[in-house]
């Protein structure tokens, strides 16, 4: 076979196709520049919320999210996945629909319509699905392992500080404004001689606008209604279930409370959060396997980012 010319020119041909591939292999398709118009809306997003304006680190994970969302977009494109999905199908409809208000074709029509015009391409409702649609499909393909019990107690004692429970108040009051505030201590004599219960003690104060009885309020919850005063007043009394206590000073006026029960601080039990964290940790691991996913996939294109 070798002394034969025909197989000797088949063998170099070989060679040669083999050292071009080689040397010049096929370019790869290329990933990027990032969208500018949508980087400088996460830009005037965060400027708005933020007060400040984004820092070089920041505006780096921008350029990183477009990247990895332009990926996903291609690779849910590559897979025919809009093909497949009624709410795209839907999207396109609508768009169709208010292109022209007026037309009569079939549902099935303007679909067909709309891909013809490459609407599946230019709408971002469209892309969002298709990035979750193609981030639940690496998931589904690469399921995480349930999280373990050593792996959900090692969380727990990792963030214990975040599982503090914060003391609460069940309490009732008799509200006096500001104006009234000396008319206070003939309340909480009356209060006190005739053994009135909350109910009857709220007749000799002044409405509330905000109500006479709160259930497990923790110091956030009583600032947002009281004000901060009122609830830093209230936690530095040594309370007890059953008891009246005060007067309590508000932005508003004076307080004569009730508490009808109080939980002090504490920190949640591990049976009580375990499922909680077991579901971060599934939540974790998912992103992680996307994101493992998409460096792999990056590799596949030439990236620009800028």
């Amino acid at each position: 076979m070798l002394g034969k010319p025909w197989f000797r020119f088949l063998l170099l041909g070989l060679v040669l196709y083999a050292v071009g591939q080689w040397a010049f292999p096929e370019p790869k398709p290329t990933l990027g520049p990032p969208n500018a118009e949508r980087l400088r809306a996460m830009a005037d997003n965060y400027a708005k919320f933020a007060r400040s304006a984004a820092s070089p680190a920041l505006i780096e994970r921008f350029i990183e999210s477009e990247l990895r969302d332009e990926l996903l977009f291609r690779e849910a494109l590559k897979r025919d996945l809009h093909y497949r999905d009624a709410a795209v199908e839907q999207r396109i409809i609508r768009n169709m629909r208010f292109l022209d208000a007026q037309t009569n074709v079939s549902d099935a029509e303007l679909v067909e319509q709309g891909y013809a015009l490459r609407l599946h391409l230019t709408d971002e409702v469209i892309r969002r699905r298709l990035v979750q649609i193609m981030e639940r499909l690496i998931v589904a393909t690469t399921p995480p392992a349930d999280p373990s019990v050593e792996a959900v107690s090692a969380r727990y004692q990792r963030d214990i500080d975040s599982w503090q429970e914060p003391a609460r108040y069940t309490f009732s009051h008799v509200f006096l404004s500001a104006d009234r505030a000396n008319e206070m201590p003939a309340l909480i004599a009356a209060v006190q001689t005739q053994e009135l219960d909350p109910g009857a003690a709220r007749l000799l104060g002044a409405p509330f606008l905000s109500g006479y009885t709160f259930a497990r309020q923790s110091a956030e919850q009583m600032t947002r209604v009281f004000g901060d005063s009122f609830a830093q007043a209230l936690m530095a009394l040594d309370v007890t279930a059953g008891a009246w206590v005060g007067p309590v000073e508000s932005a508003f006026g004076l307080h004569y409370v009730f508490v009808e029960d109080y939980e002090p601080l504490r920190t949640l039990e591990l049976e009580e959060v375990a499922e909680r964290i077991a579901r971060d940790l599934v939540r974790e691991a998912e992103e992680q396997a996307v994101a493992d996913w998409v460096e792999l996939a990056m590799t596949q294109y030439e990236v620009i980012r800028s």
